[in-house]
């Protein structure tokens, strides 16, 4: 079965410990995203500045049922994330439109659970073919989730024309027809 056909799953980590589960899975040639940023952070003596996972103890993979069986033994790997039925599927578009973020350099604020909105398609900028909620209270706060978890990231749009409601467009363009690297200082 080729990579692309094969599903993503979204691992529950121990605090701290997704790194070392990604590595871990990348030896045994999982497919992994791991999605993170970079914040400054104060000490009493200095400031550094550190990356963070965006999804703290969360880790996005895809993989065979037999790498599977040898990922869950990775240190910190505690379980994936399931229902009733089995693994909770995470939808691609969801990781691609977080993907297309990060490449965009736009600011963003990740977010405790939120409750959502419409979904809105971003129709201009470097998130162009993007989806994500609407924040009703702000109409240029677009929430990018990724439901199987229940987390999602805040992006503020620097003008509200660029979304418009999913319901109301003609044409879809799924979010990985969104540049993954916006020009140097342009937004288009």
């Amino acid at each position: 079965m080729n990579s692309n056909e094969l599903p993503w799953l979204a691992a529950y980590t121990r605090p701290k410990h997704e790194d070392k589960v990604r590595q871990h899975c990348l030896r045994i040639g999982v497919e992994v995203f791991l999605p993170s940023y970079k914040s400054w952070r104060r000490w009493s003596d200095r400031r550094k500045l550190i990356e963070l996972p965006l999804f703290p103890s969360y880790v996005f993979m895809r993989m065979t049922e037999d790498q599977r069986l040898r990922a869950v033994q990775a240190p910190g790997f505690l379980w994936l994330v399931h229902d009733r039925v089995g693994p909770t599927v995470v939808a691609s578009q969801e990781l691609d439109s977080i993907r297309c973020l990060l490449a965009s350099g736009m600011e963003f604020d990740p977010l405790p659970r939120v409750g959502l909105d419409d979904e809105v398609e971003i129709v201009r900028g470097a998130l162009r073919g993007c989806r994500g909620r609407l924040l009703r209270k702000d109409p240029t706060a677009i929430v990018l989730a990724v439901t199987a978890i229940g987390a999602a990231i805040k992006v503020t749009l620097p003008d509200p024309s660029w979304v418009v409601p999913v319901a109301n467009r003609y044409r879809v363009v799924p979010a990985v027809a969104c540049r993954w690297k916006a020009p140097e200082g342009v937004l288009s």
